[in-house]
């Protein structure tokens, strides 16, 4: 139904363009896109490397390499012992 395109833009199955990050806030026009958003979209956590360190970010880049988007996993049932 919709991606992510990057961090900052949510398009659907065509590439239509269905939201965009503008300033930290989601900006689109449906409801039913925000609600999308908010249930497939990760936390931010520090970035790690191989080792566990933290990684810093490079000022020289526009992008923040010092923070990574996690996935939230989907919570799935366990079956009941008979």
């Amino acid at each position: 139904m919709f991606n992510f395109e990057g961090e900052d833009k949510v398009v659907n199955h065509r590439g239509d363009v269905m939201a965009e990050k503008q300033n930290g806030e989601w900006s689109t026009k449906e409801q039913e896109i925000l609600d999308w958003i908010s249930e497939n979209s990760g936390e931010k956590v520090r970035a790690r490397t191989a080792k566990g360190h933290y990684v810093k970010d490079d000022p020289n880049t526009p992008e923040n390499e010092a923070w990574t988007t996690k996935i939230k996993k989907k919570a799935t049932r366990k079956k009941k012992a008979d």
